[in-house]
């Protein structure tokens, strides 16, 4: 099985190629803004070095989110050009997903956290037993505070750029802060294999800057009730 994965969700940014379970190479790209210009090519520039070509790819594969609205809408929309150009299939995997797999914890629940600016955190929570990843609370968006309050006082390891801004929040003896690396694409390319991975669609779960105007808009634009 040969896989391309992407992950341009975040600044972190990466691209790898996978055959048989065997990394056979990776670029990592460290802005976001420049997503759009430097992943074609990266994957370009991988395929110099690998034994084949685009075309003998199996399956194709993009971080869905959550995180950055206009990075995902890259990985995606490339993964799904590639996949319908060579008759393949794409898979999405979501990035929080991708975090707890990733932390590799198996004893204890996991909490990925990523930064989601404005004062939020995306969150979740998983447990990993062996080759499964099983959610346990699914995917949100909240304040810091809100998120680490809602949880339960069992084993949690978190990891994440969210867990290691607001680590303040992590202090009930049971939580511990797992060192994480966070370029994604390798672990996107295994779990694309695994019962958890979904489609080439954005998972935003917080709503878009359009559909936040548009309901704006609709509020302003509704008549007062009569008293």
């Amino acid at each position: 099985m040969r896989i391309l994965a992407v992950d341009t969700s975040s600044e972190r940014g990466s691209v790898c190629v996978v055959e048989d379970g065997i990394l056979l190479g990776e670029i990592r790209l460290r802005r976001s803004v420049q997503h759009s210009d430097r992943l074609f090519l990266s994957v370009d520039f991988l395929f110099r070095y690998v034994s084949f070509g685009l075309r003998e790819i199996d399956l194709f594969v993009a971080a869905r989110g959550p995180g950055s609205f206009t990075g995902l809408r890259v990985g995606l929309a490339a993964m799904e050009a590639f996949a319908a150009a060579h008759g393949k299939k794409g898979i999405g995997v979501s990035t929080l997903e991708a975090l707890a797999w990733k932390c590799g914890a198996t004893e204890e629940w996991i909490a990925p956290v990523i930064d989601a600016r404005r004062g939020e955190i995306y969150g979740g929570l998983y447990r990993r037993s062996g080759t499964t990843l099983s959610e346990i609370q699914p995917p949100a968006v909240m304040r810091p505070e809100e998120w680490f309050t809602s949880l339960p006082s069992s084993e949690i390891v978190f990891c994440g750029d969210g867990a290691l801004r607001y680590r303040e929040f992590i202090t009930h003896e049971k939580w511990s802060v797992g060192e994480v690396d966070l370029y994604l694409a390798t672990a996107l390319a295994e779990l694309a294999l695994l019962p958890c991975s979904g489609p080439l669609s954005p998972l935003y779960v917080r709503r878009t800057e359009a559909e936040i105007a548009r309901k704006r808009h609709e509020s302003l634009a509704s008549p007062n009730p009569k008293s």
